[in-house]
C-alpha cells in the first residue's frame, strides 16, 4: 500500500495518468491519492480530470481524497453565477474549463479568447449544469482541509493539508476559507508551528530558495505545486512518508502523441 500526493492538476489530464501510471497507482492493492485542489482550469482538460477523480472517489471512496482549491471554488461560483466573469473566465483559465465541458457544441466558441455575453454564459452554464448533474454539489462538497494520518507523515504525528495556506497563529477552525484558498508569502515566509503542512497554489519554482527538484521543504512546510498551470511546469506526485516524487513535464505531454487512457 502506497500514498501519494498531488495538487494543481489544472486540467492536465494525460499528464495525470501519466504520473499515476509510472508508480503503478492501484486503488486495487490498498493505495491512497490525495489531491490537493485545483483539479481544474488553464489546462485542456479538466472535465477529464474532474471525471475521473469523481468517480474514482465514488468507487474507492476510503482510498481517494479530493480537497478544494481556488479554482474549484472559482469555477463553483461561475456556475452559481456568483464571481466577476471576467476575473474567473480570462484572468484564471477559466475559459479552458467551460470548453472542455461544452465539448464538440459550437457554444464552446463563444469561449475563446474573450469574454462572452452574460446570455452566452447563462447558456453554457445550463448546458453544463443540465449534462453534468453530479458537478456542482461535488464541488460544493469539496472540503478545504484534511488531515493526513501520521502512518503517512513524515513527522510521524498527523499533518494537515490546505490548498494554500494558513494564517500564521490563527487557531484552524477560525481560519478564513478564503485565506485557506488563496493566501501566498504571509503563510509560507512566517509559518514556525509544530504541525507539519502539505500545500499547493504556490509553485515550488516560485518558493524561497527551492533547490530545484521535487517538493519545496522549509521546517514543517512542504509545498508540492509542480507548476502545470503553466507549459513549463509540470505534474509532482509526492510519495508519502518518503516524499520521493515522480515529475511530469507539460512539455513532455504535448510533444507526444495524444492517447486517450480509458
Amino acid at each position: 500500500m502506497n500514498t501519494y500526493l498531488v495538487s494543481d492538476i489544472h486540467g492536465q489530464y494525460q499528464a495525470l495518468r501519466t504520473a499515476l501510471n509510472r508508480v503503478s497507482f492501484s486503488p486495487q492493492n490498498q493505495d491512497r491519492l490525495y489531491v490537493i485542489g485545483d483539479m481544474v482550469d488553464r489546462g485542456p482538460e479538466s472535465k477529464e480530470v474532474l471525471e475521473y477523480l469523481f468517480q474514482l472517489q465514488s468507487r474507492h471512496p476510503s482510498q481517494i481524497f479530493l480537497l478544494k482549491g481556488n479554482h474549484e471554488q472559482m469555477f463553483q461560483d461561475w456556475l452559481n453565477s456568483a464571481i466577476d466573469p471576467d476575473l474567473y473566465l480570462r484572468l484564471n483559465g477559466g475559459d479552458a474549463t467551460v470548453r472542455s465541458f461544452l465539448g464538440r457544441q459550437a457554444l464552446r466558441r463563444a469561449f475563446l479568447g474573450q469574454v462572452p455575453s452574460p446570455e452566452a454564459q447563462d447558456a453554457a452554464r445550463q448546458e453544463i449544469v443540465s449534462r453534468h448533474p453530479y458537478l456542482l454539489p461535488a464541488l460544493e462538497a469539496l472540503p478545504l482541509t484534511m488531515e493526513l494520518p501520521a502512518s503517512a507523515s513524515p513527522s510521524g504525528n498527523p499533518a494537515l493539508l490546505v490548498h494554500a495556506g494558513i494564517v500564521p497563529g490563527v487557531p484552524l477552525a477560525e481560519q478564513r476559507p478564503f485565506d485557506l484558498l488563496w493566501i501566498r508569502e504571509p503563510f509560507y515566509d512566517h509559518y514556525q508551528g509544530e504541525t507539519t503542512i502539505f500545500f499547493g497554489h504556490t509553485p515550488v519554482t516560485r518558493l524561497p530558495q527551492y533547490a530545484g527538484q521535487g517538493p519545496w521543504q522549509r521546517g514543517n512546510l512542504i509545498g508540492i505545486d509542480g507548476g502545470a498551470a503553466s507549459s513549463q511546469g509540470g505534474i509532482l506526485l509526492v510519495n508519502v512518508p518518503s516524499l520521493q516524487f515522480t515529475y511530469v513535464p507539460i512539455r513532455d505531454i504535448r510533444s507526444a502523441p495524444r492517447i486517450r487512457v480509458n
